[in-house]
């Protein structure tokens, strides 16, 4: 089985990206929250969390060099604001920022300790920056957005989880209150399929008209919900939880529009007494209990994997590495005990302060697979006090490459290749699950110092960006007898493009060091040796 390959950039300390911090102060990030950088898949954007305020860069070269920000984002405030939990004295600090796909849109969502969610379109970020440079007066380190933006709300306490759905038009959103709070966008008849949708009269951020409490409509908790009826902006309310809920993840298939036969939206919580659930959202039931109260464990991170984007595997070593995995059937005694549940069509990848551990939906598979302290055991620095920062909290996932990645605020990043059972012949039908690729820093980058003594505030990934992903209402253009005509993109095409795209990886520390790798697999299938 091809491995993950990884290249690391020059490293970039705060004395390199602010030398004189006298007079450009490096800005303020908050502490122990949830990831607080992200990267745009369509434009060369990566955004920063500075307290109640977005910084967005354009990444310069090849080693991904952040000198100023091109635009600063003053986050918006909605009307009902609340004090904050973690610090009074900056209510509105974001606890996590996430961008993803609504429909054809992609945003970034920033949700607040106050409570407030506050969402932007990247177009029109993008499109500000692109109106703005040819101005003789444009100074990117002084230049505060006027982007407006086009989704406002407040969920009553400190907001944590973010999860956007782009098939359902979702945004869901769990927070201190115990509670998910489902924003659903009414739809126009035009957007019956992902195919024929016209979002842009939906999604613009020049519309006001999804700004407000009052254009939402909450149902009573008994109240059957109709997927179908898209006609109003519907916020659906999932109760099951009795604490905090740091992190929750949709499963964004493509059947779940409002006119396929199937309209189960899934979505999956984990709380910090350890439980985890499956939603179905439109019922506003709780299909089946992955984990429960374990003791001193916390459920920190949820990721909903899509079985497809398994990579195949041969062997028992390429289906689980070297690292000591466990089934289910033998974890110690300290861990969570399986539970009965109901099939799901994904798997789910659940984590807490030290253990990483899969579920899978299948029935018919033969077991989970859960590893114990994988990046404890590969943290060399002693610096930080675990207690506080010990906790896998931030999750992402790279489909094409088969990739997710996990990583806590003690700073180490884990690596890992979903897999999958595809010898039948080997009796291993059913079987999921992940291997350990890398973990970075990288071993010579500690052995260096060049990992730094601070916390993780956020890691993102997104493609390079000479292989930046194009929106799916764009066109390109053909010849054909003799005059261009323009089609949509085609989806062999476009797997050709995911194939060998790559990918950069930028760990963004709390002292402002940047650590970033470039990160890619052969693709023999199309004919390509990267």
């Amino acid at each position: 089985m091809e491995e993950l390959k990884i290249f690391p950039n020059a490293p970039q300390p705060p004395r390199q990206r602010f030398p004189k911090p006298r007079v450009s102060r490096p800005p303020q990030l908050a502490e122990f929250r949830n990831n607080l950088v992200a990267l745009s898949q369509y434009y060369n954007l990566f955004f920063v969390a500075s307290l109640d305020e977005i910084l967005v860069y354009q990444p310069i070269g090849h080693d991904q060099c952040l000198i100023n920000p091109c635009s600063t984002i003053k986050l918006a405030r909605s009307r009902n604001g609340f004090i904050g939990y973690m610090d009074p004295a900056n209510s509105h600090a974001i606890d996590q920022l996430v961008v993803a796909d609504l429909g054809i849109e992609e945003i970034v969502v920033a949700v607040c300790d106050d409570g407030d969610v506050v969402a932007y379109t990247t177009r029109t970020i993008q499109r500000e920056i692109d109106d703005r440079a040819p101005d003789p007066h444009y100074r990117p380190n002084n230049f505060v957005s006027q982007v407006r933006p086009f989704f406002i709300a407040n969920v009553g306490m400190s907001a944590w989880g973010v999860a956007v759905h782009k098939e359902a038009r979702m945004i869901a959103i769990s927070s201190n209150s115990k509670k998910i709070n489902v924003f659903a966008f009414a739809l126009n008849e035009s957007c019956s399929t992902p195919d024929t949708s016209s979002d842009d009269d939906i999604f613009d951020g020049e519309i006001l008209g999804i700004l407000h409490e009052e254009q939402w409509v909450r149902h009573r908790p008994f109240e059957t919900l109709d997927p179908k009826d898209r006609s109003n902006n519907i916020e659906i309310v999932l109760s099951n939880h009795w604490t905090n809920i740091p992190n929750i993840a949709f499963f964004n298939n493509n059947r779940c529009d409002h006119t396929s036969s199937d309209q189960t939206v899934y979505l999956v919580s984990t709380d910090i007494d350890h439980y985890t659930y499956v939603w179905d959202v439109w019922k506003r039931t709780v299909i089946t209990q992955l984990t429960s109260y374990s003791g001193d464990l916390r459920g920190w991170g949820v990721a909903c994997i899509d079985p497809y984007f398994c990579r195949p595997a041969f062997s028992t070593a390429e289906l689980y590495g070297t690292v000591n995995l466990r089934a289910a059937a033998s974890l110690p005694a300290s861990a969570p005990k399986p539970l009965q549940r109901t099939p799901f069509p994904f798997h789910v990848l659940h984590t807490d302060q030290r253990n990483i551990r899969l579920f899978t939906g299948d029935p018919n598979c033969r077991q989970d697979v859960s590893c114990t302290a994988p990046l404890r055991r590969h943290t060399q620095s002693s610096f930080l006090d675990p207690p506080p920062l010990e906790r896998l909290n931030m999750l992402l996932q790279v489909p094409e490459l088969e990739l997710a990645i996990v990583a806590d605020q003690m700073g180490r990043v884990a690596l890992l290749t979903l897999t999958r059972w595809a010898d039948a012949a080997g009796g291993g039908e059913g079987a999921h699950g992940f291997r350990f690729e890398h973990f970075v820093p990288l071993k010579a980058q500690e052995d260096e110092g060049v990992r730094p003594q601070s916390e993780l505030a956020g890691v993102a990934v997104g493609p390079v960006s000479g292989w930046l992903r194009r929106r799916e209402d764009e066109e390109e253009e053909e010849e054909e007898e003799g005059r261009v005509i323009q089609r949509p993109r085609r989806s062999r095409r476009k797997a050709f493009d995911d194939a060998r795209r790559r990918y950069r990886l930028l760990l963004y520390y709390m002292d402002h060091t940047v650590l970033s790798y470039e990160i890619w697999r052969r693709t023999e299938e199309y004919g390509l040796v990267s």
